[in-house]
């Protein structure tokens, strides 16, 4: 595993997520350019600035510490236009008990004594990076209402990535039921067949009803996992 994918691995992990889960995440984040922390292993040194990444439809990018840029904070953009944004921020997970994405304001160093502002997210998982869209504005409200805007876009995302990956979680176990139930049904089948007359009537009736359950179990399980691809399996995280 290499130093991005650990450090990325590392933050699931410490977030609660299961291995597999975890790793899935990992590299989808990598893939997309989306990680929530840009890092090496402790014997590199820390990456300062991420890749450029989509949020819905715009460029932004992940920065340590956007002061070293020459980003000043200005503020949430909760707290700059609270008559138009009135929460807290966008919750990551459809069940609203995580992480949020919140929107943050920046300063850019004046030009020409004209000071310009650029919307970010504050990242949700550290404490001092964000991710930044260098579009400019010298409106604070305006500034604000983008950098709204794009925490909504970028939990948007988020909470889909967290579907697919859920469903494509459910779609695998789907597939290790069938296995198991296709295994027993064949076992059952390979019992009752030659012991037809040996049997009674009421235990090959048993033996009958036991592979029809499974049979039924299994078509269930099939058109579930159908239902499931048609519905995920065009997504970026399908298959990381």
């Amino acid at each position: 595993m290499n130093g991005k994918l650990l450090n990325e691995y590392r933050k699931q992990r410490g977030n609660g997520i299961k291995p597999g889960l975890a790793i899935s995440r990992a590299r989808y984040a990598l893939e997309t350019g989306n990680t929530s922390c840009v890092g090496y292993t402790s014997f590199i040194p820390a990456a300062t600035i991420g890749a450029p990444f989509k949020v819905g439809g715009d460029f932004c990018r992940w920065i340590e510490t956007p002061d070293q840029y020459g980003l000043r904070f200005v503020g949430y953009a909760q707290h700059i236009a609270p008559r138009s944004i009135r929460h807290t921020g966008w919750f990551l997970d459809d069940e609203g008990m995580g992480e949020k994405a919140q929107g943050v304001v920046y300063r850019m160093p004046s030009r020409k004594g004209r000071a310009l502002l650029v919307a970010g997210i504050a990242d949700p998982y550290n404490d001092g990076p964000a991710i930044v869209s260098f579009d400019t504005t010298d409106d604070e409200t305006t500034a604000a209402l983008w950098a709204d805007q794009l925490a909504e876009r970028y939990a948007e995302a988020q909470r889909d990535f967290q579907r697919v990956i859920s469903a494509r979680a459910r779609f695998d176990d789907l597939g290790d039921e069938i296995s198991g139930e296709r295994k027993q049904c064949l076992a059952l089948i390979a019992e009752l067949k030659p012991r037809m007359r040996s049997f009674g009537p009421a235990t090959c009736k048993a033996l009958r009803g036991a592979v029809a359950d499974l049979l039924e179990s299994i078509g269930r399980a099939r058109q579930e996992r159908a239902d499931i691809r048609d519905a995920f399996a065009s997504h970026a995280a399908w298959d990381v």
